[in-house]
């Protein structure tokens, strides 16, 4: 029946024209407990992902700090699909499935197969029935009537599991069309860095690898037309041997009072033998092909085992960078403003994978590879920052991140599984400029931040736009340990807020630091975690 990958993977993964850069979220552990700020706040070696001007606005006794490694993942299920998809995996379907299971006594297959053959039985016995054979013969109507009574049985085994039938369907149906299309997403990250800070000239040396993946699950018309299709099957199928065992009830009568003549019986003969050999209404799939759920009174092969054209989809984009970012301090109309640069070399991968949903072969490398091209790319990350105020603790920031602009094919995706050849249009991923402003405070033992996107990032592919407002605040308690908190709302769609916390550990310029963030409302909506260790000096 309906084979449970059709679930686990869409769980595990989910035609695009065009799609856009992944959010401007690095994923250190710092700036994720922050809130996702860094712009105007972010210390050493976390410049380059954030600002690398700030490499300029270290302590006169700041020197060279060292991050390695930085490992951050984050999950966005926007529209609940993983919940929905583990009520139907581990409620709907098994349910749905016990009905046509042979290890399920008398299940709704085996009623049906039932009915199937008492149907069969009863027109043998009427096949080449004369009316001298009933009319005023005890035996004959006897067993006619024995045998009309066996299909009225079956009949009724099956009618009790109609309602079933009929409810398991709709559900799964409304279930599955609820999800269909809705995004699961995610996102991780791995970076190092080795910062020289300094006002005259600082330097870094850093190198981070993101990979955004977009899912999605589609429920086609033509599954839904297949699991709506049973009971309409089956209602059919029921209702005509209803008329039959109707029909034999009073032929039976009339043969008792001797009033049968030879059309009747060949009649009754001819009705028994097309409810024996019923046949449901023809399903036409998309594609052109058509099949039948009961042939002759049976369950078919497509019934029992059918071939399911939903599919999941998942588009990926991966981003390797390696970046030298350089930064200087200078003198504008008598105010220091440091400037920062990161010349960078990018490896680009985009992955395209489709396959129906009820595909059970494994993923193999080269299944991967076919699915994915790989380019390579010179980028551009430009920052500025200053200090202001009467103590000059507060720091103002902006950055614009990728600035040379480059679109990457995505490759079209052969639908595994598929026993047709099916393709689904690829399109093109494009690394657009992500522009972000920041204001912080940075005290003795207090930093406080606010970042804010200055443009709206669009997905890689399904998912939703992003543009980012955040705040966040740390507690430095004598250079040793760090109690961190965070906010971040995305302006671009409602009910997307994320909280975040973490807690850091530095003792003698080693660091260790941990995350964690999730939408406060609803944690299964967007939740991640970061950890990180470095070294100050």
């Amino acid at each position: 029946m309906i084979r449970r990958s059709l679930l686990a993977t869409a769980i595990a993964s989910a035609t695009i024209a065009s799609a856009q850069a992944s959010p401007f979220l690095p994923m250190d552990a710092r700036g994720l407990a922050m809130g996702s700020t860094g712009v105007a706040s972010a210390k050493r070696a976390h410049a380059p992902a954030y600002n690398p001007s700030l490499l300029s606005q270290g302590e006169h006794d700041d020197d060279f700090a060292i991050l390695f490694p930085q490992v951050g993942l984050s999950v966005a299920d926007e529209e609940e699909m993983y919940d929905t998809f583990i009520d139907i995996n581990d409620d709907l379907v098994p349910e749905f499935e016990d009905l046509f299971d042979d290890a399920t006594a008398n299940n709704f297959e085996d009623k049906v197969d039932n009915l199937g053959q008492a149907t069969e039985d009863l027109q043998a016995a009427l096949e080449g029935l004369t009316a001298a054979d009933v009319n005023n013969a005890n035996a004959k109507i006897s067993e006619i009537r024995g045998l009309n009574n066996n299909v009225r049985s079956a009949l009724a085994d099956v009618r009790s599991d109609l309602t079933t039938v009929d409810n398991l369907s709709e559900q799964l149906t409304s279930e599955l069309n609820s999800v269909s299309g809705n995004p699961l997403s995610g996102r991780l990250g791995v970076s190092s860095a080795l910062a020289f800070p300094g006002k005259e000239f600082a330097a870094a040396l850093s190198f981070s690898g993101n990979v955004t993946f977009s899912g999605r699950a589609f429920f086609s018309a033509d599954d839904s037309a297949l699991l709506n299709g049973y009971s309409d099957a089956a209602v059919a199928y029921a209702d005509e041997a209803d008329q039959l065992t109707s029909d034999i009830d009073a032929f039976l009568a009339d043969a008792e009072a001797g009033n049968v003549d030879q059309d009747d019986a060949d009649t009754i003969a001819a009705q028994a033998e097309d409810t024996s050999n019923f046949t449901s209404d023809t399903i036409t799939r998309e594609d052109g092909s058509s099949y039948n759920l009961i042939e002759n009174g049976d369950l078919s092969a497509d019934a029992e085992d059918p071939d399911m054209t939903s599919n999941v989809e998942v588009i990926a984009l991966a981003v390797a960078d390696l970046g030298i970012s350089f930064s200087r301090e200078f003198s504008f109309w008598d105010k220091k403003v440091a400037i920062g640069i990161t010349p960078k070399l990018q490896r680009v991968v985009t992955m395209h994978y489709a396959a129906e949903a009820d595909y059970d072969g494994d993923i193999e490398q080269e299944d991967l590879e076919d699915a994915s091209e790989t380019y390579n790319h010179v980028n551009l990350d430009v920052g500025a920052s200053f200090r202001f105020g009467a103590s000059n603790k507060w720091m103002f920031g902006v950055v614009g991140k990728n600035l040379i602009s480059k679109s990457f094919e995505v490759k079209d995706a052969e639908v595994k599984g598929s026993t047709l050849p099916r393709t689904l249009e690829g399109g093109e991923v494009t690394l657009d400029p992500q522009f972000r402003a920041g204001v912080a405070f940075n005290g003795d033992w207090t930093t406080l931040a606010l970042d804010v996107d200055l443009v709206e990032n669009d997905p890689i592919a399904w998912e939703n736009p992003t543009q980012y407002a955040a705040i966040g605040a740390e507690f430095d308690i004598y250079n040793t340990l760090q109690l961190r908190l965070g906010y971040r709302t995305n302006m671009s769609v409602s009910e997307a807020e994320v909280a975040s916390i973490g807690l850091g550990f530095s003792p003698f310029g080693v660091h260790i630091d941990v995350a964690a963030m999730a939408n406060p409302n609803d944690p299964e909506k967007e939740a991640g975690v970061a950890l990180e260790t470095g070294f100050y000096f």
